[in-house]
Parts: C-alpha cells; sequence; structure tokens
C-alpha cells in the first residue's frame, strides 16, 4: 500500500515534469512569436495589427505583448545562450525576462550630442556594448540556473552595473530630466497617479506613506483630510489657493523664474515630491522637511577590503563619513529592495540620518568581511543582516527587517548563539521550520541545506555582494558549459 509520503513524493516528481513542460511552452510561445515579427512588412502600422491579434490570440494586454515581443528579439539577436537553456527547460521565461530587462544598462548609451563626434563615440561605445554583453550573459546565467526569478533580480541589477558602459551616474541623470507626474484612467471610476523619479526619492516616500499609514492604523494620530480639488490651469497645473505656501518650499514662487531651466514636467514631479515629504501632522503648515531627513529607504554602501583601505586612509583609520564617500568607483550603493543607485542619489539620505550600513566584502569572493553602521545595533545581527538580506529559506526575498534571527539548531537542543547557527527566516518559514517535517543545516559560509519532507535537497547560500567575482571564479572553473546546438529561435 502507498503511504502518504510516498504520494507526496510522487506529486513532487509530477509536479517538476510540469514545470518542465511549463517552460517548455513559454519558449515555444516566445519563438511563435519572434516567427510572426520577422514575417512583418516594414512599418508601425503591421507591427501594431499584429499586437493587436497576438494580445487577444493570448489574451493578454497590447503593453504584455509588447514586452514579450521585446524578450523574444533579445533571445534571438542578442542572448543565444539563454535561448538554448530556455529550450530545455532549465530556466523559465521568467528568468530570461530578468536577465533581459537587467542587461538593458550594458547597452544604454547617455547621447553627448548631435554632430559626427558625438556620433562616432555612440557608435564605439554601442560596439564595446556588444562585447559586454556576452560577458553578462554568461555571468548571470550561471545564477539563473539555481536561483529562483525574485532572488535573480538583484543579482542580475548587480552584475550588469559591472559591465555597463555608461556609469549609473550619467545613466540616473539623464532618466532624472525625465522625471514626471501623469495620470492614467482605469475603470469603475479609478485612475492611478504615477510619478517617474529616482528611485531613492521613491522608496523613501513609499516608505514614508506605509509609516503614516501604520500610525493611523495604530490610532495614534488622526487621520489627514482629503485635500480640495482646485480649478485646474489651461496647461493642466493646478493653482494653490491664494495665500497659501509653496508646495516647492517656503519662499518659493508658484511659477518658475525665468532662468528656471525645468520643465513643468520635472517642477510637478518635485512638487509632488515635496508635498509628500512634508509632516501633514506636526510641521508647520509652512514647514518641509530637509531633502533627505523624511526619507526611510535603507541604504547599504557596499566596499572591496582594497577599496575600504583607501577610505580610511583620509582620516587615518577613524570612522567614514558621508563627504569621504567618492561619487564611483570602490564603492557601490544599493538601496535595500531595489538594488544599485547613484552615490551622489543616495548621498542627501546617507547624510541626513544614522541608518545606514557600510559592507566590506572580500574583491575575490564577494564574502562579508565587516560591517560598520550608523545605528546602534549588536555586532553580531549587524553581521547577520549585512550577511543574509533577506529570508534564508529557498526562494524567499522577505528584507530583513521583516524577519526574525533563528537558531538553524535549535538552543534548546544545544545549538550555539553564534553566526554560523543563525540566520534570517520571516515568520512564515520560521513557523514552517519549526512545526513541519522541513529540516535544515547550516555549512561553512553561512549555507543553509535545507530537505523537505519528502527528501529533497534545497541548498541557499547567501546573496552575493560582489557577483561578478563569484562569476569569475565560475568562469575560471568551467562549471558552466553550453552545448554547441542549433538555436531555437
Amino acid at each position: 500500500m502507498t503511504s502518504p509520503l510516498e504520494i507526496r513524493a510522487e506529486a513532487m516528481d509530477g509536479l517538476e515534469d510540469v514545470a518542465r513542460e511549463i517552460r517548455g511552452a513559454e519558449a515555444r510561445r516566445l519563438q511563435i512569436l519572434a516567427r510572426g515579427y520577422r514575417a512583418l512588412p516594414p512599418g508601425e502600422m503591421p507591427y501594431r495589427a499584429f499586437k493587436a491579434e497576438a494580445a487577444l490570440a493570448l489574451n493578454l494586454t497590447d503593453y504584455r505583448v509588447d514586452q514579450l515581443l521585446g524578450v523574444a528579439m533579445s533571445l534571438e539577436t542578442d542572448y543565444l545562450d539563454t535561448a538554448v537553456l530556455l529550450s530545455k527547460g532549465r530556466i523559465g521565461a521568467a528568468h530570461a525576462e530578468i536577465i533581459i530587462t537587467a542587461g538593458h544598462v550594458i547597452t544604454n548609451i547617455v547621447a553627448t550630442g548631435v554632430d559626427e563626434a558625438a556620433r562616432k563615440l555612440a557608435e564605439e561605445k554601442a560596439t564595446v556594448a556588444a562585447a559586454r554583453l556576452k560577458e553578462y550573459e554568461h555571468a548571470v546565467l550561471a545564477f539563473a540556473l539555481e536561483e529562483t526569478p525574485n532572488r535573480l533580480k538583484p543579482i542580475a541589477k548587480r552584475l550588469a552595473e559591472q559591465w555597463a558602459v555608461e556609469p549609473i551616474e550619467a545613466r540616473q541623470a539623464a532618466e532624472t530630466a525625465r522625471r514626471r507626474v501623469t495620470v492614467v484612467e482605469m475603470s469603475d471610476g479609478m485612475a492611478e497617479l504615477r510619478a517617474y523619479m529616482p528611485a531613492v526619492q521613491a522608496y523613501g516616500l513609499h516608505d514614508h506613506l506605509t509609516r503614516i499609514a501604520k500610525a493611523v492604523k495604530r490610532k495614534t494620530i488622526p487621520a489627514p483630510p482629503l485635500p480640495v480639488p482646485e480649478p485646474a490651469t489651461r496647461d493642466g497645473a493646478e493653482e494653490l489657493p491664494s495665500g497659501s505656501p509653496s508646495l516647492l518650499g517656503p519662499g518659493a514662487e508658484v511659477e518658475p523664474e525665468p532662468s528656471d531651466a525645468r520643465g513643468i514636467d520635472e517642477i510637478r514631479t518635485d512638487a509632488f515630491h515635496d508635498l509628500l515629504s512634508r509632516d501633514p501632522f506636526t510641521a508647520a503648515e509652512t514647514a518641509t522637511w530637509p531633502i533627505g531627513a523624511e526619507l526611510q529607504g535603507r541604504v547599504q554602501l557596499v566596499v572591496t577590503a582594497e577599496g575600504l583601505d583607501a577610505l580610511l586612509a583620509k582620516h587615518g583609520g577613524t570612522v567614514i563619513r558621508d563627504t569621504d564617500l567618492p561619487p564611483s568607483g570602490s564603492v557601490k550603493c544599493e538601496l535595500q529592495g531595489y538594488g544599485p543607485v547613484d552615490v551622489e542619489a543616495a548621498r542627501p539620505l546617507i547624510a541626513s540620518r544614522q541608518h545606514w550600513d557600510l559592507i566590506t566584502v572580500c574583491s575575490h569572493t564577494g564574502e562579508v568581511i565587516r560591517t560598520d553602521t550608523y545605528r546602534p545595533i549588536k555586532p553580531q545581527e549587524r553581521f547577520l543582516v549585512a550577511r543574509d538580506g533577506h529570508c534564508r529559506f529557498p526562494g524567499c526575498v522577505a528584507p530583513t527587517y521583516r524577519a526574525e534571527i533563528d537558531h538553524t539548531l535549535d538552543a534548546a537542543l544545544g545549538g550555539p548563539t553564534a553566526t554560523d547557527n543563525l540566520a534570517h527566516l520571516c515568520l512564515k518559514h520560521h513557523i514552517l521550520k519549526g512545526n513541519t517535517d522541513w529540516t535544515v543545516e547550516q555549512v561553512a559560509g553561512g549555507v543553509l541545506i535545507w530537505t523537505s519532507p519528502t527528501g529533497r535537497v534545497y541548498t541557499d547560500r547567501p546573496p552575493d555582494r560582489l557577483p561578478e567575482a563569484r562569476a569569475a571564479n565560475a568562469s575560471r572553473r568551467s562549471s558552466v558549459r553550453f552545448e554547441p546546438a542549433d538555436h531555437p529561435f
């Protein structure tokens, strides 16, 4: 008679078979889209017609089909090895889409002019970008083979930054000039207000709104009153009531001075940011918070051991201040939950508060060597926050501030309270570990070996702070090989 455990094991085998079939179907869908696109006559209208028909056939939106077409054509032209692995079912379409999306920063060339010299420079950069794209693809696929899409996303972002032709400072400056606020009409009398802005501001504002919502939920402060809309001007900008303080801060004019180089969209975006940055419950009506002071996004500065030596040398080995941070080079700045950002963009956030971490990593392996912070926190906890980055159950990306430190081997069973027996688990997986047949063992380097109730083994490694170092080591070991094959697309 088949036992319940054997039935569950057979179910897992069946699910793995289905997963491979789904990946194969995803690959075929992209192949068919690419083949249909290649058959289109030139012109915008044939493309629109094809996209609309494909959207109906797939029961998807035009926008989603447009994304899938971009992935399909990228697999055919730039990501050949990714296409091979996708066709074999070794990675999924979500992996491929993340790899391609993150890789856009490599080929993103910032225009420096319209003259012949600028054109030649752009062509040279494009040639370099094409070569770097292959290096990036080979490096990121080593991670895609063993990570879930959610786990792969930040790794792909970090790797793409390593091979980007344009520095993040130049790309972010160009995109910042395109910041804007738009309204998108939705059904049922609803609309979406969208702000395109630097990630440091966006994540900080989201956190700010979350903290207000939590305070209202706890009934510690009154809910803010709903604003009364004012008539719109002819250009669509809303006028402030007479005598009201400017959203741009005390003393600022509602209308920009003629010398202001910002466009209406840029100023409207700045007003949106300043309005939400003010504390509506405790601040004076005309007051605004200092830029950066109101934001609570977690910033981590990742620096190699060699880079740390250079920074500390500026003050004879004393503490590093925000004014010591170089704009680029050996220091990499990451916004927790997002990925790499420009150090300059995060500098106000770093300077205005003590909640940021300096993580020193080995330049060869990417492993965390030490951490420093400017918030009182136990050294052991600080190390684990830097090492783990998120819940350590396979595939989970719940950040450490939403997780708790757990003894891998329970303290009641003699497990020591040491970093080699501690790891972050979110509440859901903490309960799973303690109340089901899932088991876990921690080995060297903070690696967790999880065993499922049906006996399957899953390895969870700490997130790579320098994935390019691991990728380089993997390349030297030739641990990932791609078999010659006809291109599936």
